[in-house]
């Protein structure tokens, strides 16, 4: 796969919820840094990390409206979307919120996964 096609693989497995699929595209030294500069390092890691956020953000997905390559570098812009799970239950309320990825590709693997968006939408809506 071209570094492209694995971003693209990459956002198929988070818009599937599927933390084994993002697993298997990442290298094991994989670094994941979210819109607050926080950086989490390892597969493994992310791996458990990614099933965590999928449970606390029901229907989490990605849309892309335009992608940048260079060399094994891959920009991403869009929004993303979900939900809210407040005390194991799923709130209504939706939020959205533009965002960009920065993903650096090895070997046909993700190195690194660098998130830039707003945060406000990660606080639940009171119930």
């Amino acid at each position: 796969m071209t570094p492209l096609e694995t971003a693209l693989a990459f956002v198929a497995a988070i818009n599937n919820a599927g933390p084994a699929a993002l697993r298997a595209l990442m290298t094991e030294d994989h670094t994941f840094t979210d819109a607050l500069a926080h950086s989490f390092s390892g597969a493994e890691t992310m791996h458990t990390g990614w099933q965590h956020f999928f449970h606390a953000y029901p229907n989490y997905r990605i849309t892309l409206t335009q992608t940048f390559a260079d060399g094994n570098k891959v920009a991403l812009f869009g929004s993303a979307e979900g939900g809210w799970r407040v005390d194991d239950k799923i709130l209504p309320q939706k939020w959205s919120v533009p965002a960009a990825w920065l993903a650096e590709i090895r070997s046909g693997k993700v190195r690194r996964w660098t998130v830039f968006c707003d945060t406000g939408w990660a606080t639940p809506p009171k119930s």
